[in-house]
């Protein structure tokens, strides 16, 4: 379908939901930066209503605990808007300090894809770097306990181009991906997730009411714990055990230009970057050269392949506004 069309019936889906202002241009932006990129963090979202503020949420606060650190409280807001306002809050530090760390808790939604917020860093000259926490639906390796988030990471690098853009969980697989093979009857690889005894199973509905594995084996799960420990007790967000969905981010920027004295760090990236694309096995695909030539595609053509079920339910919502 027509990506104007695409956008403009998001757009109304989001306002039947209730969402305004800031908040609906923000969940609008990440989830069409999402779903331009085949990423699973788009439009699925609007159907498990993964984007909506507490009923009784309140202001977002920021701290400034530091020349160059902040802490959002998030009020129960939608968690895109929040770590939107601490992508923001951490490229106005990084501009003024060099080097910036935001965290954020108290938020109970999604905050999206976030190679999002790492990528303004990096438009912006800085590296980026963005640690998501979320519920607790991951297993460290060789247990079978959901104690940990699926813990994405996007390490965003600036270039004369386009930026360089990292976003991965630590997950085996996505859990949004779960959500998906189980709302459209699709088996899961047999070695991403187990079920609630801890055995191996191709059933997302199993898997959902079992545990995520980590990627890696036992490097991933020490990533993944790690970063669980920056989300969490970093940022006064929930642990394990806990019953409040309490969700912790984390944001750095570095200016390069401040680290060298000089501006030779995009230059430098540029020409590591091509030596390795012209390699001898070249032509190598580099972290996001896939995604960005799917919503570079979208852009030129004006188009988008979507799932029909997801579509028809964002329809039906834009529909009723």
């Amino acid at each position: 379908m027509p990506l104007g069309q695409l956008s403009e019936t998001v757009t109304n889906a989001l306002s039947t939901l209730g969402l305004r202002g800031d908040t609906l241009a923000t969940v609008h932006a990440v989830l069409m930066y999402a779903q331009k990129r085949g990423s699973s963090q788009g439009l699925a979202k609007i159907r498990e209503r993964s984007i909506l503020p507490d009923a009784d949420c309140q202001a977002i606060v920021t701290d400034k605990r530091a020349v160059n650190i902040a802490h959002l409280d998030g009020g129960g807001n939608v968690g895109m808007l929040v770590l939107q306002k601490a992508a923001e809050q951490a490229i106005d530090l990084t501009r003024n300090s060099g080097l910036a760390l935001v965290t954020t808790n108290n938020t109970r939604s999604s905050t999206g894809s976030i190679g999002f917020y790492a990528r303004q860093l990096a438009e912006n000259g800085f590296i980026g770097l963005v640690l998501a926490g979320s519920p607790k639906v991951m297993a460290v390796s060789g247990g079978i306990d959901p104690v940990m988030g699926t813990n994405p990471v996007a390490i965003a690098i600036p270039t004369s181009t386009d930026p360089l853009v990292l976003d991965m969980a630590t997950a085996a697989t996505t859990w949004f991906a779960l959500l998906n093979a189980r709302d459209q009857n699709l088996s899961i690889p047999n070695d991403v997730a187990v079920d609630c005894n801890g055995t191996a199973t191709t059933s997302p509905t199993e898997a959902i009411a079992g545990a995520l594995r980590t990627f890696g084996g036992n490097k991933g799960s020490g990533l993944a714990l790690m970063f669980e420990l920056l989300t969490g007790p970093l940022t006064h967000a929930a642990i394990a055990g806990e019953q409040n969905d309490n969700r912790g981010n984390l944001i750095i920027g570095i200016d390069p230009t401040v680290v060298l004295a000089d501006d030779s760090f995009v230059p430098r990236v540029d020409e590591l970057l091509e030596k390795i694309r012209n390699g001898r096995q070249s032509p190598i695909r580099l972290p996001g050269d896939h995604s960005e030539a799917l919503a570079k595609q979208c852009e030129a053509t004006d188009s988008i392949t979507l799932n029909r079920s997801i579509y028809e339910h964002v329809c039906k919502l834009a529909s009723s506004s």
